[in-house]
């Protein structure tokens, strides 16, 4: 009876994917029995897509197929890929897609892979990574291009460069009858891009020697458009204001940046610390009234002037896209001491790790000044805010206001610091039961301990933790989290990691594209493709 119910679950799996018996041959005997079709003017997602399609068959296959526009008569099987005259003929129009939504549907003589794309026409190079697609632009036909890889072709991607890719070598190249029309789960799949992974992959976690050169730049962004990192809603947060000191506080030394100097607001500073202050004073009406205004300009404009994007510490918010505008403080518990700050202090808040909510009424109250003020102008814009050290709990006496969205920063590396972890998830239900429907995010700490071996000079291995982010990404899931970034383990001279977290990296955003993925069965398949008989 269990074998019996096995076979009809996965007779009701099938019908439900659309999958049939029936298969649909590209590569027949080392000759291709199908071109790649796209629009007379494509988009650069759909170039890209085809680009990526075409170089993984010929991998696989031996065999280059054509890849030509869509007024040219061709003979077998249609590879539609990117809207164009013959998939507006069947009553498909990117447009029509919901934003990320794409289309795999494989039928004998023609196969779909289509998606809502931005209106990008410009000229487009394969070897050019600077003419894709941007990080943040619509691009949902490379997910389709990926998903037909993936499933269909049996193509992996365990690593930058070819180094990292399993696919099967074989004359011939057959795929599946299948309709998948689906968004991904995480509207924000995202990772901290500060510093590069180094070309040999391994790179240094100690200073010294000599510097090993970085991955290239067209590797790097290949793999971030393969895990479908690349794509998402802006949407994340980091520190906004560190700007504030060279246009408020004191000249820069840069004669270029001295010039967007505007006049010192000592009153604007945290009070109470000598020389420079660590802090703004976020009770300061003028400062409040300043962001708000910055906020504004910043949406009015579609991010912030050239100017300001000029200055060594150039703003955060500028990276989080048309919907979202970021007002996180400056990264340290040093906050003015005046006595309107200090009245918002919580003393009762629990303190003992380094996750509370020891400031949390006094950094929600400020931002919430903030999102009044843009509601009142942009009610459908969000203010992007994080919950952070002594500010990661909901405010106790402070309710947020709804048009604010919150990134968790978490300890997700840490396993064997349960109390850290039993604290982090107690602050994900917080936030969850403060309100179930705000939009939520998580920032994942990879980096630790790596941060602290590079800082301290010592050589550290970082763990092992991708069965327990199995876990973690489904609690993420059912706290209705609908972003991630993650932030990689450091190495010396500003590189990052490929190594330390490669299979946690595929795992967090394999699992926050598709929740329904099996996880562990993941860890399984990557070791025994990736090391072999090892």
């Amino acid at each position: 009876m269990r074998l019996l119910g096995i076979l009809l679950m996965a007779g009701l799996l099938l019908a439900a994917t659309g999958v049939q018996a029936d298969q649909v041959t590209l590569v027949d005997k080392g000759q291709p029995t199908a071109a790649i079709v796209i629009a007379q003017e494509p988009t650069r997602a759909a170039q890209l897509a085809a680009a990526e399609l075409q170089w993984h068959i010929e991998q696989i296959t031996g065999i280059t197929m054509p890849v030509v526009k869509d007024n040219r008569v061709v003979r077998g099987t249609q590879i539609l890929v990117g809207e164009s005259a013959a998939t507006v003929a069947l009553g498909l129009h990117s447009a029509d897609f919901k934003p990320q939504e794409y289309l795999v549907r494989v039928r004998p003589d023609v196969i779909v892979l289509m998606g809502r794309d931005k209106d990008d026409r410009q000229p487009f190079d394969y070897a050019n990574h600077t003419t894709w697609p941007g990080w943040y632009d619509e691009q949902a036909t490379t997910y389709a291009a990926y998903d037909f890889l993936e499933k269909l072709c049996d193509v992996r991607w365990y690593l930058p460069t070819e180094l990292g890719i399993c696919l099967p070598r074989r004359p011939n190249l057959a795929v599946s009858e299948i309709e998948i029309r689906r968004v991904p789960a995480m509207t924000t799949r995202d990772t901290w891009r500060g510093g590069n992974f180094p070309a040999d992959l391994c790179g240094d976690s100690v200073t010294g020697g000599h510097p090993i050169p970085p991955l290239e730049p067209r590797e790097m962004k290949l793999w971030w458009h393969r895990l479908r990192v690349v794509g998402g809603e802006a949407r994340s947060a980091n520190h906004s204001l560190y700007h504030y000191y060279e246009l408020y506080w004191e000249p820069s030394t840069n004669p270029r940046l001295a010039q967007l100097f505007r006049g010192k607001k000592p009153e604007w500073f945290a009070q109470g610390y000598e020389g420079k202050p660590p802090q703004m004073c976020y009770t300061n009406q003028e400062l409040i009234q300043q962001v708000i205004q910055e906020a504004r300009d910043y949406f009015d404009r579609g991010g912030y002037p050239p100017e300001i994007r000029q200055l060594c510490n150039a703003p955060q918010g500028a990276k989080w896209g048309e919907n979202y505008f970021a007002v996180v403080p400056m990264d340290n518990s040093s906050y003015c001491k005046c006595p309107q700050c200090q009245a918002l202090l919580d003393a009762q808040a629990d303190k003992q790790q380094f996750s509370s909510g020891h400031w949390s009424d006094y950094m929600f109250t400020f931002v919430n000044e903030i999102a009044r003020g843009i509601a009142e102008t942009h009610p459908d814009k969000q203010i992007s805010a994080i919950a952070y050290a002594s500010y990661a709990w909901p405010p106790r006496h402070v309710k947020v206001e709804p048009n604010v969205a919150v990134s968790m920063c978490l300890h997700t590396r840490n396993v064997y610091g349960l109390s850290l972890q039993d604290n982090d998830h107690a602050l994900l239900d917080a936030w969850f039961q403060e309100s179930p429907t705000r939009p939520k995010g998580v920032y994942m700490y990879f980096c630790f301990p790596a941060l602290n071996a590079r800082q301290q000079g010592f050589r550290c291995f970082p763990g092992f933790f991708a069965h327990s982010l199995v876990k973690e990404m489904q609690r993420y899931h059912q706290a209705g989290v609908t972003a991630i970034t993650y932030e990689p383990s450091y190495l010396a001279n500003g590189q990052r990691s490929a190594l330390m977290d490669q299979l946690e990296m595929l795992i967090a955003a394999k699992m926050a594209d598709d929740p329904t993925m099996d996880g562990n069965a993941y860890i399984d398949e990557f070791f025994t493709r990736y090391y072999g008989r090892a």
